[in-house]
């Protein structure tokens, strides 16, 4: 499918996609990225590297939109914020390099993989190492730096799968740096919001993120973040991540597969 097209029919299909990526976010606390890439690549049948790259629109949007209701509530630790985006800038600058030199079949597989430790992070929540913290903790240098080396290990995962980041970060906090679990998203979707449009806008300069698709696709994922985050105070959310990861599985595997079938295609084929 042709991913600058025009026409309602498409615009439907983009708005339809961000809303179900969007859906999925908001019940299980997951990047849409994670949802929606596997989507463009294996249903709408994009290239990888443009729907990793167009995914990135969206995550910043439903971002945006997710981290509000943090704020209000004071769940968003400002100051390790900054240090976080400090290393985020970097890291999703040297993904987007990284991304346009790498063969597509090998980011194919490394995102199945991504999926499936993703899948993993769902079934088995991650809980705090100690004592959480539930308000911005004083700084130390090696907890500046730790923030620091946690942003940039988000900002390349952001950059070279076109998912948000939180995936890593948010068990950082809570695991290592002892994060109250709901302070750790809060902090991680306001640091995601930069790292995510950097990415994008760094990937544009390649041909690779599409604007007019991402922004519609963004516009469902608004929506059905808002419908998620209803649907998870409704919904045994624990068994939903069981089946939602079992899902994970079940796409990045088949990721894994066509990626390594592209490969040895590519590989065996006449030069």
């Amino acid at each position: 499918m042709d991913a600058t097209a025009g026409g309602p029919r498409l615009l439907l299909t983009y708005v339809g996609a961000g809303a179900l990526a969007g859906t999925l976010s908001g019940l299980l606390g997951v990047g849409g990225g994670i949802v929606l890439v596997p989507l463009l690549v294996l249903v709408l049948k994009w290239e990888h590297k443009p729907a990793q790259a167009t995914a990135l629109v969206l995550v910043s949007m439903a971002a945006l939109a997710g981290v509000c209701g943090y704020a209000l509530s004071g769940d968003v630790a400002v100051v390790p914020a900054l240090f976080i985006l400090i290393g985020g800038l970097v890291g999703a600058w040297v993904g987007a390099i990284v991304v346009q030199r790498v063969h597509s079949y090998v980011l194919q597989v490394a995102f199945g993989m991504v999926m499936i430790a993703a899948a993993v992070r769902l079934a088995w929540p991650v809980g705090p190492g100690g004592v959480p913290i539930d308000s911005s903790p004083a700084l130390t240098p090696a907890l500046t730096v730790a923030f620091v080396v946690s942003g940039l290990a988000m900002g390349l995962l952001s950059a070279l799968f076109g998912i948000g980041g939180g995936i890593v970060l948010v068990p950082i906090l809570v695991t290592l740096l002892d994060f109250d679990q709901k302070l750790a998203a809060g902090t991680s979707l306001a640091v995601m919001i930069p790292i995510a449009l950097l990415g994008a806008l760094r990937l544009s300069r390649a041909g690779l993120t599409q604007w007019s698709a991402g922004w519609r696709i963004g516009l469902g994922g608004l929506v059905g973040g808002l419908v998620g985050a209803q649907m998870a105070l409704r919904l045994p959310t624990e068994v939903l991540a069981w089946i939602f990861g079992a899902l994970l599985v079940f796409v990045g595997a088949r990721m894994i597969w066509t990626g390594v079938r592209t490969g040895r295609e590519l590989r065996e084929s006449p030069v």
